[in-house]
């Protein structure tokens, strides 16, 4: 996984996972990469880009929800695709997103243990805690 920062656009998964979004008109994206972090069975890892995925899956939800989080210009094309898609209910959405948020800082993901092998791990978490607050 290439990565630049701790944030959740900082990857090459991530950004490759905005723009496939970007060419989405409705939530079955997002709902798809919520869902395959959220089902893994606890003791099976998660993969690191399905956990990079899924939290720029979060980031979206939280943008649809009226709870966008950094203001950067990578940022302006999800800014622009929730204005355009802002009629879509998400609801049903939170509780997946919250349980695969719960996954994605276990000790069964990937993502976690690549965050843990450097020195931002406490940047990483603060990151999905920010998420996980503006989803709610």
């Amino acid at each position: 996984m290439g990565a630049w920062g701790h944030e959740i656009f900082d990857n090459d998964a991530a950004c490759d996972w905005q723009d496939r979004l970007l060419r989405s008109d409705d939530l079955a994206l997002i709902e798809e990469s919520l869902s395959v972090v959220a089902n893994v069975p606890e003791g099976e890892t998660i993969d690191a880009s399905d956990g990079s995925q899924m939290l720029a899956a979060c980031e979206a939800l939280a943008h649809l929800r009226g709870r966008p989080g950094l203001h950067e210009a990578s940022m302006d094309a999800l800014a622009n695709w929730v204005q355009s898609h802002s009629h879509l209910a998400t609801d049903t959405l939170v509780p997946v997103a919250q349980v695969a948020l719960e996954r994605v800082v276990s000790d069964d993901s990937e993502l976690k243990q690549l965050w843990a092998e450097g020195d931002q791990l406490s940047l990483w978490l603060a990151t999905v805690e920010d998420v996980s607050r503006r989803i709610a």
